[in-house]
């Protein structure tokens, strides 16, 4: 039974709500803007920074700083200790000398890997064994053995016999034979004859020999001499041990930064007494004065814990469709009922129903205001009833239905609609189904000349309570807050009907009706200016 109340009307008025909605929305956004604004980012950085201990403490230390305890201090005494140490002078004498750059120009080039390579030649055990041969000489070639075999033959019975017949009757040749014939004419050439005069062929005729002459002639250059020199000597051998050194880079850095301006403002500001005033600290003292007088500060840190926007910290916009458009969104909405467009791929109505559906015959929208109007019309349509399912008939009226079912549906949370329901004797509503028959809820609907909320469960059960015909006349702001263990009907945030049992437990979609289930005289309209969904933030 609503509440008296509401039977009498004193409830919060629809623009009050919106406006305080609104007013509350505006400032939270502004809060949530200026939450992460630049302004408050400062102010907080600052008052924690210039409220701390250590900014107290730090004031102190800097004013009581001096030059020869400062960290400047420290790196211009150890700059000035490694300007003057020997490793540091002499490598800086030797990159600026003639020798290094001399040296780095041959080290690495084709003349001292050619030279090393033949150092490594002549000092390999090949070489050494080349050095050491014994002469030769003729009686050490082939053409000796050649003239032993040749005097042997000579000697032979055979050879003498055929000497003492030459030129007389041929014969054929035997191959002792002609083996003396072809070493005979070897004999007589002029390649045996040379090989036989020979001089003895000594270590000096070699090619090694040649080779270390030329690494002898290289080795005493003065340009080799100059070389090898300063590659062992203790300036070089500090040149490498101080290029790339940490030391040598540490060198660099410090003269670097006590050649730079910042060290120079930075000791002139040591040896100032009156540093603080000149510091950032004292300007971010003086900023954070500032920005503590601000309004924009004294309002945040006023309103920021407070109670005051809870119930939207604690909501998400899940849904929302506020008509602006100049025809209705069809990515949203259904303009049938979900199953009528799924199976039947057609509209219908139930049999109680007096009006048929149609397409956009029944909407119209306009000032962002969707108007659903059912009005006496003849029409052909379907109709569905439990025991004899589809059929045709003739209908006196048409109205319009929009539902979510393809587009949004939802478990829990706030299903809320600003709407105009019209004539109560219509059947205009405001409602929600999931994928079967029940649960069905009606968040507002009218019939029988009153408002009434209804909850249809799975298990059969009916809840529902009117609150008479006031609320139809005129917009107002119906609200379902939807949990796992509770559902409460809301108008125009004063509540309605509580349910505790049998709470659905499953998605379900939105549906905006018109129609009529007793005959009427003329025309009537359901107005819907917006529908918004929330659900609790996790």
């Amino acid at each position: 039974m609503a509440s008296l109340k509401l039977l009498l009307g004193l409830i919060p008025a629809t623009s009050k709500i919106e406006q305080a909605e609104k007013a509350l929305i505006a400032e939270f956004e502004k809060l949530n803007t200026f939450a992460g604004s630049d302004q408050l980012a400062k102010y907080n950085e600052l008052n924690e920074k210039v409220n701390s201990a250590g900014f107290t403490q730090k004031r102190k230390e800097i004013e009581s700083l001096q030059y020869k305890n400062s960290e400047e201090y420290n790196k211009e005494k150890e700059y000035n200790s490694l300007l003057k140490a020997k490793d540091i002078v002499l490598y800086f004498k030797t990159i600026s000398g003639s020798e290094l750059k001399r040296f780095q120009e041959l080290d690495g080039s084709d003349k001292i890997k050619e030279f090393e390579t033949l150092e490594k030649y002549i000092q390999s055990s090949g070489f050494k064994e080349k050095e050491k041969m014994k002469p030769i000489t003729f009686k050490d070639t082939d053409e000796f053995k050649k003239e032993i075999e040749f005097n042997a033959l000579k000697a032979d019975a055979e050879i003498k016999e055929y000497l003492k017949s030459k030129g007389k009757e041929e014969t054929k040749k035997s191959k002792v034979v002609l083996r003396y014939e072809e070493l005979d004419a070897f004999m007589k050439s002029s390649e045996f004859l040379a090989k036989k005069n020979m001089k003895p062929i000594t270590f000096k005729d070699t090619e090694e020999y040649k080779k270390q002459l030329e690494y002898n002639r290289l080795k005493s250059s003065p340009e080799f001499k100059e070389f090898y020199k300063f590659k062992g000597s203790k300036e070089y051998a500090n040149y490498l041990n101080t290029h790339d050194s940490s030391r040598l880079k540490r060198h660099a850095e410090l003269k670097e930064y006590t050649a730079s301006d910042a060290f120079r403002e930075r000791k002139n500001y040591l040896l100032d007494k009156k540093r603080f005033e000149k510091t950032d600290m004292f300007k971010e003292v003086q900023e954070y004065d500032k920005l503590k007088k601000s309004e924009d500060i004294i309002w945040y840190l006023k309103v920021k814990d407070s109670n005051k926007f809870d119930i939207l910290k604690h909501r998400e916009l899940t849904f929302s469709e506020e008509f602006d458009g100049d025809k209705l969104d069809t990515k949203k909405w259904l303009t049938n009922y979900y199953w009528g467009d799924k199976l039947l791929h057609d509209r219908y109505s139930v049999e109680t129903d007096l009006q048929a559906y149609t397409e956009k015959d029944n909407f119209e929208l306009r000032n962002s205001v969707l108007k659903i109007t059912t009005k006496p019309q003849k029409i052909t349509g379907k109709v569905w009833s439990a025991n004899h399912g589809f059929s045709t008939k003739e209908f006196g009226y048409t109205s319009g239905i929009i539902c979510t079912g393809n587009s949004f549906k939802q478990k829990y949370g706030t299903f809320t609609a600003k709407i105009k329901l019209g004539d109560p004797n219509a059947k205009n509503a405001f409602w929600m189904l999931a994928d079967k028959i029940t649960p069905h809820i009606d968040v507002c609907r009218t019939s029988k000349g009153k408002v009434w909320v209804d909850y249809f469960s799975s298990k059969g059960g009916n809840s529902k309570t009117s609150i008479g015909s006031r609320y139809a006349g005129d917009f107002f702001i119906f609200t379902l807050e939807w949990t796992s263990d509770k559902m409460v009907w809301k108008i125009n945030d004063t509540e309605v009907f509580t349910q505790t049992s049998d709470i659905p437990q499953e998605p379900m979609y939105v549906l905006l009706s018109g129609g009529l289930d007793k005959p009427i005289s003329s025309m009537t309209s359901m107005e819907i200016d917006w529908i918004r969904v929330y659900q609790p933030k996790k």
